[in-house]
């Protein structure tokens, strides 16, 4: 049993099992056809098993699980991100540049950080 069957819900070894009996029944229709479709046919459908051949089921699952998780993971971040920058941005776009600078000298004022400069 591979690690991630749990978190998969299927039996990897059963699933193994299974796809080797398939691949073992197409080889055996594909015997049988090797006569009326011919000897070229046939290496090819061969060849296509062999190059569809998955000889470790619970791996393939594993990785594509995995992959899917990164993903979904990078999903979150990604919409939370463009939430954030989205919700920032409409506030700073709306509000012209002037009033920012403006309003930074205000509370510079405010804050008492030209009463230095002021006074004599």
């Amino acid at each position: 049993m591979a690690f991630l069957d749990f978190f998969t819900g299927f039996d990897s070894e059963e699933e193994q099992a299974r796809s080797d009996r398939l691949d073992a029944e197409l080889r055996a229709l594909n015997e049988k056809q090797r006569e009326q479709r011919g000897e070229d046919w046939f290496q090819q459908a061969q060849g296509h098993i062999d190059d569809n051949r998955i000889d470790d089921v619970g791996g393939e699952v594993n990785d594509a699980f995995i992959i899917g998780w990164g993903e979904g993971v990078d999903n979150i971040r990604n919409g939370v991100g463009n939430t954030i920058s989205g919700a920032t941005g409409t506030i700073f776009g709306i509000v012209p540049w002037q009033l920012w600078i403006g309003a930074a000298i205000y509370l510079a004022f405010r804050f008492g950080a030209f009463n230095g400069l002021l006074k004599k």
